[in-house]
């Protein structure tokens, strides 16, 4: 792992809600952060390690009838955020976590890295933030 921004960001817990955070959820914030502040580097790890996998869900809910298609699509983001000069990474415990082919689905630009191996390079970043 090389430290490419000024700030780095640990995300360890997938967002559990949808319909309250359908448009500025977790890595949204990172998105914007990322603008604002001269670049960040982002270490998905925990469940949400899960976001760096690609898969065929479509986020979306029915309620009441109605299908609310408006939410938040974590794997979309990651690739958005990838395009935009975020280094993005996943520690390697927490995507064999997720279970077999995993790792084969990783969305391209998303690296791997050792468990605990991003906390050797907080020196290296002005701040480090756990969200």
């Amino acid at each position: 792992m090389e430290a490419t921004g000024n700030t780095l960001l640990i995300v360890e817990r997938a967002h559990r809600g949808s319909v309250e955070s359908q448009f500025a959820d977790t890595l949204y914030f990172v998105q914007a952060l990322h603008r604002q502040s001269g670049g960040v580097d982002l270490v998905l790890r925990g469940a949400a390690a899960g976001y760096a996998v690609e898969t065929d869900y479509e986020p979306a809910l029915d309620i009441g009838g109605r299908t609310l298609r408006t939410l938040p699509d974590p794997r979309r983001s990651v690739r958005e955020l990838l395009a935009e000069g975020v280094g993005v990474w996943v520690e390697e415990p927490d995507l064999s976590a997720l279970g077999a082919g995993a790792s084969e689905r990783l969305i391209p630009g998303v690296r791997r890295t050792g468990e605990h191996e991003p906390a050797s390079l907080w020196s290296f970043y002005e701040r480090v933030w756990f969200f």
